[in-house]
């Protein structure tokens, strides 16, 4: 029994490492190419470590204005999501709301769409959006939000799955802690705000998280979205490495590291706070 325990622990741990190098080895050949220097072939290990394509890869194009661009509309997307969607799916869990299963169903059927079904209508809004953009209180004559920050954060503002998973994680908490509240003259905000969502923190930062990365790696909306430099994301900024006839491979390898950062960053500084709002939980 304890040899077929260890061999069946050792096959886990065989197939967990192979699926590891599944991963990590694109990972290891993006930071190879990185530091490949200019002219030498990015199939081979590098003679030595070019870190001089880091910087030549900022400098190559405005990365600190796209990184700005990047930066704002991620964050005030993810903001903007976390606030609708945790009153959202507390209005779904604790409230009577009318016909609340038929919009459950509806968010679920929501799930299963590609983004890629919403991008016409969506650019269509935000192209006829009356009064701004020069438009005309019947949408005409301008460009609406195109080529703004509100258009970028358009399609960002609310997420079906979002919604779900806050509604989810509200239904479980206890009606108890509500009911007390309400003898106690509490009102329905200060319940949500005060009694309830601090008790969310875990699913909270799971919102955050994947806001942040969607809004972060976003890339088709954008590319329809934006008309002047000035309003690139760093997505977009890597055009630039494209060249008509050849690609500079090591500085779009060196870019693509450094735009990572920040959505590795976001994730550690988010598995804290896992930690933390399932232990809140748990003593509350």
């Amino acid at each position: 029994m304890r040899w077929r325990s260890f061999l069946s622990s050792g096959a886990a741990h065989l197939v967990a490492l192979l699926l590891t190098a599944l991963y990590l080895v694109p990972l290891l050949y993006m930071v190879m190419v990185s530091l490949v220097p200019t002219g030498e072939s990015t199939l081979e290990l590098p003679g030595r470590l070019a870190w001089e394509n880091y910087g030549a890869a900022i400098a190559a194009s405005d990365f600190p204005l796209f990184f700005v661009n990047s930066t704002l509309v991620a964050v005030v997307a993810s903001v903007a999501q976390i606030l609708l969607s945790c009153m959202a799916g507390y209005a779904l869990a604790k409230l009577p709301v009318r016909h609340g299963n038929t919009i459950m169903l509806l968010l679920i059927a929501l799930l299963v769409l590609p983004p890629e079904i919403v991008m016409v209508p969506l650019f269509v809004i935000s192209n006829k959006f009356p009064l701004l953009g020069g438009n005309d209180l019947f949408g005409s004559g301008g460009m609406g939000m195109l080529d703004t920050y509100a258009g970028l954060i358009l399609p960002h503002l609310a997420s079906a799955l979002a919604i779900f998973l806050m509604r989810q994680f509200y239904k479980d908490l206890p009606d108890e802690l509500g009911q007390a509240a309400r003898v106690d003259g509490a009102g329905e905000w200060r319940i949500f705000l005060r009694i309830y969502t601090p008790l969310t923190l875990p699913a909270v930062a799971v919102v955050a998280v994947l806001t942040f990365q969607s809004t972060w790696n976003d890339f088709l909306w954008p590319l329809i979205q934006v008309r002047s430099n000035d309003m690139r994301t760093l997505q977009l900024g890597l055009s630039v490495f494209y060249q008509e006839n050849s690609t500079q491979w090591n500085l779009l390898m060196a870019a693509v590291i450094l735009m990572s950062i920040p959505v590795i960053a976001i994730f550690i500084f988010g598995q804290r706070f896992f930690t933390d709002g399932i232990s809140a939980g748990a003593v509350k």
